[in-house]
């Protein structure tokens, strides 16, 4: 079989279009502690801007985390540095409350350091950008091995219905994938679906 591009066009002149590739889906609809997806194949293949789509989260009573894989089933435990926040429905404010850094924290805190507390019915859902540059003018540099982004909305506790958003980078050889799940490996989460799409550097993100 012969493989071609796809081309969009206005008559006159054509550019490649480059759309993301789905290297990683599935759901949870028993308890789990936490999803391992494999990204170092995608890297390889010159894939470095990853798009985790999470719906219809379930997390009760655990915070909603993400790590850096170095190897199978081998979390990277420390190195991680940004910021985060939560607020909306009960403490609007953006203020010490509801944001805060981390500092050589050991996960990334996707829920903003709050736990889930959905009420049977409320769940929640994210969009986390993770990018493990192919570059090798920037990887030669660059000590961030992710860099990651995310925004979402869950019920959690304190805040309950909440506005989440939050950024960061991990200084640890996070080269083999990722791990999403609580933030202390307990089988708390209960529902949900994922979905990791791989884009091209500098292609249609």
């Amino acid at each position: 079989n012969i493989l071609m591009p796809l081309l969009v066009t206005d008559g006159t002149t054509s550019r490649q279009q480059r759309t993301g590739v789905v290297w990683a889906e599935g759901k949870v609809t028993s308890d789990t502690g936490y999803v391992d997806m494999r990204f170092d194949t995608a890297i390889s293949a010159g894939y470095g801007f990853f798009k985790l789509d999470l719906t219809g989260i379930e997390i009760e009573g655990k915070q909603l985390a993400l790590r850096g894989l170095s190897a199978h089933n081998t979390p990277v435990t420390s190195g991680y540095f940004g910021g985060y926040y939560a607020h909306g429905e009960n403490d609007a404010d953006l203020d010490a409350g509801t944001s805060d850094r981390m500092h050589s924290q050991s996960h990334f805190k996707i829920s903003a350091d709050r736990s889930g507390e959905h009420g049977n019915r409320y769940f929640g859902h994210y969009s986390i950008y993770i990018i493990r540059s192919v570059d090798s003018s920037q990887t030669a540099v660059n000590a961030a091995r992710i860099n990651v982004f995310w925004q979402g909305t869950m019920r959690c506790s304190s805040i309950l219905a909440a506005s989440i958003a939050g950024a960061g980078v991990c200084t640890g050889s996070c080269d083999y994938g990722i791990r999403i799940g609580t933030h202390d490996n307990s089988t708390n989460w209960g529902l949900g679906s994922y979905c990791l799409t791989a884009f091209k550097e500098g292609g249609q993100f």
